[in-house]
């Protein structure tokens, strides 16, 4: 138990990184932004980057309606989340010092890590709300205002964990140095654990199986994300046609509130899916930017072109452009007519 309570004392040590580390990071680039902006979330505020990446932020998202981001006596987790973080390695380090004494069960040290696991969840949780409430409680009388193709406004929740494509912003969020540190530290209480308890039990097997399952327990949970996902270009069929897709310019994809994407060969069959399935809950609209292949676009911010001159593969001739510019020169090469998302998806629907 010696050496369990040295481990279990050095790792709820490491949670005093969150003191001095951002627990999470999140960056917004866009083309015309070639050095990206972004905030580090702490237990005790946010703070920009880089000195102006806060005001900066703020300023853009003003004209969409989005609220500046709050300040520490703005919310009351920055004012609790340091008492609870200094109480969890206050009550750790007491435990790793009456296992080091061998005055106590390792099993506390279990505890302990179940406890820091759900308040882990508890904070994720929490944090995820933030950002929806951040991303969808718009100001009516915004400057900007866009919308889904059903009219309803869109909303511009960042991501909780990766990527995800926001108007002409790519954003980016990931756990931070804070994170990983508390992390390791969580993975050496369950070391602790484990040493302490590996004296005691003389099924091997039998050990090796809870390892395994408090591994997952502490370290297995996360967040589903409402993201793209790529396309398995020759190996999968559109889920409306069931024709394999190996078009790289014309291909889309529906992605559901909780996550589950449809891959279609072509726009028009995206569209006739979406309508022959309305009790489905379409979160993103997704279709390839023809002057990039494989890259998929939201299909609301793209320029779309109709043209007899390009081919698509269920006979609509439709493109998508995410350079409106491009789109224009294409229509000048090829002929045809420009449309918004909002025209073509009543276009396409009466065909």
């Amino acid at each position: 138990m010696r050496k369990a309570g040295i481990i279990m004392i050095i790792g709820c040590l490491l949670l005093l990184g969150l003191f001095k580390f951002p627990l999470w990071n999140i960056m917004l680039g866009a083309p015309q932004y070639p050095d990206p902006m972004g905030m580090n979330i702490f237990i005790d505020g946010i703070k920009g980057v880089k000195e102006f990446d806060i005001q900066n932020i703020d300023g853009l998202n003003h004209y969409i309606g989005m609220k500046k981001i709050p300040k520490p006596a703005e919310m009351w987790e920055f004012s609790v989340f340091p008492i609870v973080i200094g109480s969890m390695v206050f009550l750790g380090v007491a435990l790793g010092l009456l296992g080091f004494l061998k005055k106590i069960s390792p099993y506390w040290f279990l505890a302990w890590l179940i406890g820091m696991t759900i308040l882990g969840i508890l904070g994720m949780y929490d944090f995820n709300n933030w950002l929806i409430e951040y991303g969808t409680d718009l100001d009516p009388k915004a400057i900007m205002k866009m919308t889904h193709p059903d009219g309803t406004p869109m909303t511009y929740k960042p991501p909780l964990l990766g990527h995800q494509k926001m108007l002409n912003f790519d954003v980016d969020s990931y756990p931070a140095m804070g994170a990983y540190l508390m992390f390791l530290g969580m993975l050496l209480t369950l070391v602790a654990f484990y040493l302490g308890i590996r004296k005691k039990t003389k099924n091997r097997r039998n050990m090796k199986t809870r390892l395994y399952l408090l591994l997952f327990i502490a370290l297995g949970f996360s967040s589903c994300e409402v993201a793209p996902k790529k396309i398995n270009y020759g190996h999968e069929g559109c889920a409306y046609c069931k024709m394999t897709i190996v078009d790289r310019q014309h291909a889309s994809q529906l992605v559901t509130s909780k996550g589950k994407t449809y891959n279609f060969d072509a726009i028009e069959c995206m569209i006739n899916f979406k309508n022959e399935n309305k009790d489905k809950d379409f979160k993103l609209y997704m279709v390839n930017d023809f002057q990039n292949p494989g890259e998929l676009i939201d299909a609301s911010l793209a320029t779309f072109l109709i043209s007899e001159e390009i081919s698509s593969p269920m006979g609509a001739n439709l493109s998508a452009f995410q350079e409106q510019s491009i789109a224009s020169e294409t229509l000048k090469n090829y002929g045809g007519k420009l449309y918004t998302w909002n025209e073509i998806f009543p276009l396409i629907t009466s065909n």
